[in-house]
C-alpha cells in the first residue's frame, strides 16, 4: 500500500484516510435510501390529512330605539348625602336630620356650614344621630354620614 511523507521525510500509511472516505461514502449512500423510502408512502396522492374540528358561533344583532324623557330638575332638593352642596341651588334651606355615620369615616359623621366665599361658619362630628340648620345662599358639606332629610 502507498505511504506519504511529511516534511521529516517520515512516511505515513494511507489506508485508514481510505477507510473513513468509504465509511462517509457507505454512510451517506445508507441515509439517502433511508430517508427516501421513510418519505415515499406508497400512495401517488398527497400525505393523509389531519382532522380539524371547526365550531362557529352565530350572534344576531338587533337594533332597538327607545325614547327617554329626562324630567328636569325641580329645583333644590330636601335630601343630601356626602359631599359640597349649595344652599337654594342643591338642596332647601332648613334644618336637616342624620341617623349618624355610615362607617366609611373611622372618626365619624363630619359636617360644616361656610358662606359664598368659602370661610367656615360652624362645624362638627356626629357619632349618633345629629341635625343642622343651613340658610340660603350657605354651603353645607358632609363626609361619612347617613343621609341627611330635611325636617323642617
Amino acid at each position: 500500500m502507498a505511504k506519504a511523507s511529511d516534511e521529516s521525510g517520515q512516511r505515513w500509511p494511507l489506508w485508514p484516510w481510505l477507510v473513513l472516505t468509504v465509511a462517509g461514502i457507505v454512510v451517506t449512500a445508507v441515509a439517502a435510501i433511508v430517508g427516501t423510502a421513510s418519505s415515499d408512502s406508497g400512495e401517488d396522492g398527497p400525505p393523509a390529512a389531519t382532522r380539524v374540528t371547526v365550531t362557529a358561533t352565530q350572534f344576531e344583532t338587533k337594533t332597538i330605539t327607545a325614547t327617554v324623557t329626562a324630567k328636569p330638575p325641580t329645583g333644590p332638593r330636601g335630601e343630601f348625602s356626602d359631599g359640597l352642596f349649595q344652599v337654594g341651588k342643591d338642596v332647601q334651606p332648613g334644618t336637616y336630620k342624620t341617623d349618624g355615620p355610615d362607617g366609611s369615616n373611622a372618626g365619624g359623621c363630619y359636617w360644616s356650614r361656610s358662606d359664598a366665599r368659602g370661610n367656615v361658619i360652624q362645624n362638627g362630628v356626629v357619632n349618633d344621630a345629629g341635625t343642622v340648620t343651613v340658610r340660603p345662599g350657605e354651603r353645607i358639606d358632609s363626609a361619612g354620614c347617613l343621609p341627611w332629610r330635611r325636617a323642617t
